[in-house]
């Protein structure tokens, strides 16, 4: 007992002392009175020092604080919202707020918030990005996430500003959902991108411009804007070309291939070139220009065929190197007829100079137009006096494209050698009933191809006529053994024989002359004597004078290959006054039932597309020219 008194006694003692010593005064105070945060929002954090209890409460509904009350000193968080509104330059550049602590004896102190509200924001986290020359067509795509509070347009800009169009944007894209005020949203975007063919690398930037709800431009001030990135694409360069040429021409076959979106996938390079199909090279022995082949020549490509494909591009440049090349061919490219600004491009001209080798050339079925070749296509310097480009080419087929007419450049002095030349069906949509269609004219023409412009050509008019498309320049081109105009909109009748001389100026055909014209890759002669009777036979000298007495004109002397059918044609084309077609030395060969007098439909006026005075037969022609046997 004695020992619990004693404990009470000490205890009781202690307690004395400690109550005589004097209470600590401690302060009501905060650590900062400011707070100052970005549209974003965010957390600041704030000492509080408080002798007894306090409670937090702020004036606005986007501040937070945690704790909203406590005891003594404390840390307390301020929490801002991100903002919703936009910059507008004046009275909403910011927004404010105040954070009140009030302790428990009616003592408050003051936090000011300030927060900026959102200016115009397209902010990129990755804007570069590099790309190789080729990848396959899947993979040809590249994504940009965008965080943007505002609608935007995208463009492709070189470093000069100017348009490029090797960088697309997806079809499918999302739209920007800007479903929280100005909040920034998140989008993601896919660009494809197209193979580069080129020697050199290319670098593009992808532009992203604020617009408003009706998509027209926004020029915001500096101050109104937070962020607008852009992406700059760096596109790695194609492959050198190889030193070794006959590597270069095979690098150069799967280059192409590859680029045109071939679509049997090119060739094997792990199968000899002697053996890939579509491909001719040189052999020992070979003739070019009437001469053995020099041996530097024996293996290399010598002509190729690209069909199949799905490009719009033009040729790629590793065409450049197949500078042995006699014969090319591209054609049958997918949709060609909706395909819209194709260029050949530079680089199929660099076979060409006064030693180029090329001698056929085939673009058929490309998507081509009346701007896809460059002025040096005709001359080396592009102008109407230059050099020809292509002076050894022999044969040029340009059919199923879109021509609204036939370029005026592709004549004889261009083409000196030319003797083959094709632009058959450049219809772009077939209409029967040209005067059923919506548009007509030069209109008709831009939307409708089929060479419709040659009926609205001056040059083609006689006498003040209209309409007439028949293109009469081309009878000046004497090299020609091959000329096909099928499946076009050519209007209006032939042109009579007193229209060609008048045009022409030409002499008539004699039985002492002769039609040369090239068949089988050789030169071959046709006496027109021995078509009208043996030589020598008894009345050979009357037959000669009848075809004389004839007067025939000489127009087109070496046409062994002519076709106009299928086109709007109509009028009158009889013996007696179109002796030029309907006599000439090499009608039987031009199948004329078919592929001349057998047109379709009807042309602009309402016209039957039909000629009239057509013989039943060709006991006419067969009358004069007895001796004629039928055509190889």
């Amino acid at each position: 007992m004695k020992i619990y008194r004693y404990m009470t006694v000490f205890a009781a003692a202690l307690a004395a002392v400690f109550a005589c010593q004097p209470k600590e005064n401690v302060d009501f105070v905060l650590d900062s009175d400011t707070f100052e945060v970005g549209a974003d929002g965010g957390t600041a954090t704030i000492e509080v020092t408080s002798p007894g209890s306090w409670i937090a409460s702020a004036n606005v509904p986007w501040i937070t604080v945690s704790p909203a009350n406590g005891n003594g000193s404390q840390t307390c968080r301020i929490i801002v919202d991100s903002a919703i509104v936009m910059k507008d330059g004046a009275d909403q550049d910011i927004r404010r707020g105040t954070v009140t602590i009030e302790a428990d004896n009616w003592e408050t102190r003051d936090i000011a918030v300030t927060q900026q509200n959102y200016g115009y924001t397209i902010a990129i986290e990755d804007t570069e990005i590099d790309v190789p020359d080729y990848e396959a067509l899947a993979d040809r795509y590249f994504n940009v996430d965008v965080k943007s509070n505002v609608k935007f347009e995208v463009s492709f800009l070189d470093a000069e500003g100017n348009p490029v169009d090797w960088i697309s944007e997806a079809e499918d894209n999302p739209v920007l959902d800007l479903n929280k005020g100005a909040r920034p949203r998140n989008v993601s975007l896919r660009f494809n991108w197209d193979i580069n063919s080129q020697p050199s690398g290319r670098i593009a930037s992808v532009r992203f411009t604020p617009v408003g709800d009706n998509g027209t431009p926004i020029n915001p001030s500096e101050s109104l804007i937070t962020r607008i990135d852009q992406v700059q694409v760096t596109q790695t360069s194609a492959a050198a070309k190889p030193t070794d040429p006959r590597a270069a021409d095979s690098s150069a076959l799967v280059a192409i291939a590859r680029a045109l979106n071939v679509w049997s996938g090119g060739w094997d390079t792990s199968v000899r070139m002697e053996r890939w199909e579509e491909v001719d090279l040189w052999e020992e022995g070979d003739l070019h220009d009437g001469k053995v082949i020099d041996e530097s020549w024996i293996g290399r490509v010598r002509g190729a065929r690209f069909f199949m494909f799905n490009t719009d591009d033009g040729i790629p440049y590793q065409v450049s190197w197949l500078d042995a090349a006699e014969s090319l061919e591209f054609y049958s490219n997918e949709n060609h007829t909706f395909r819209e600004n194709i260029k050949i491009g530079e680089y199929l001209i660099e076979l060409g100079g006064d030693d180029s080798n090329l001698k056929r050339l085939t673009i058929a079925a490309y998507g081509l137009d009346n701007n896809s070749f460059p002025d040096t296509f005709f001359t080396q310097d592009g102008t109407d006096v230059g050099n020809p480009t292509f002076p050894n080419l022999e044969s040029l087929d340009l059919s199923s494209n879109k021509f609204q007419y036939i370029d005026k450049r592709f004549n004889q002095r261009n083409f000196p050698k030319l003797h083959a030349f094709s632009m058959r069906n450049n219809q772009i949509h077939v209409i029967y009933d040209l005067s059923n269609a919506t548009t007509s004219g030069e209109k008709f023409a831009e939307e409708n191809g089929g060479l419709y412009r040659e009926n609205l050509d001056p040059e083609n008019q006689v006498d003040g006529s209209s309409g007439r498309g028949f293109p009469l320049r081309l009878l000046r081109w004497e090299n020609l053994d091959t000329l096909e105009l099928t499946l076009n909109y050519l209007e209006g009748p032939i042109p009579t024989d007193d229209e060609v001389r008048d045009y022409l100026g030409s002499v008539p055909w004699t039985h002492n002359d002769e039609v040369t014209f090239v068949q089988n890759g050789e030169e071959s002669i046709i006496n027109i004597s021995d078509s009208l009777a043996v030589s020598g036979s008894a009345g050979a000298q009357a037959a000669y004078d009848a075809f004389d007495a004839l007067q025939v004109p000489k127009v087109l002397p070496r046409l062994r290959v002519f076709s106009l059918n299928m086109n709007r044609l109509s009028g009158a084309l009889d013996p007696d006054t179109h002796k030029w077609l309907m006599y000439h030395p090499l009608l039987d060969w031009w199948e004329p039932s078919t592929f001349i007098f057998n047109q379709e439909g009807t042309d602009s006026n309402g016209n039957t597309a039909r000629f009239t005075g057509v013989p039943a037969d060709m006991d006419y022609y067969y009358g004069v020219y007895t001796n004629k046997r039928f055509a190889n």
